[in-house]
């Protein structure tokens, strides 16, 4: 049986899929959503907390979350923290 690739996708993006890879790329980025989903909404002392006892002492609290996407998650909010800081202090001038 011939090849059936999704012309959609190609249009859009320029690259020759199968459906059934697009598929695959597509659970695979799910995990991803539902792994940001729990970093977002643990608190930030739960990130540090978990980030340390990664450090610290090799072991994890949570298994079902990555050390990058622990180091991202913190990294977004001390960078709108500082923002908010700096806006304050221009406001406050």
């Amino acid at each position: 049986m011939p090849d059936v690739y999704d012309l959609k996708f190609y249009r859009e993006t320029g690259e020759i899929k199968s459906p059934e890879e697009i598929e695959k790329e597509s659970a695979e980025s799910m995990v991803d959503l539902d792994e940001i989903a729990t970093v977002m909404m643990m608190s930030s002392d739960e990130l540090f907390v978990e980030l340390l006892a990664r450090v610290e002492y090799d072991e994890s609290l949570r298994k079902d979350v990555s050390m990058t996407t622990l180091i991202q998650e913190l990294t977004n909010r001390a960078l709108h923290m500082e923002l908010l800081c700096e806006v304050a202090t221009q406001m406050n001038q």
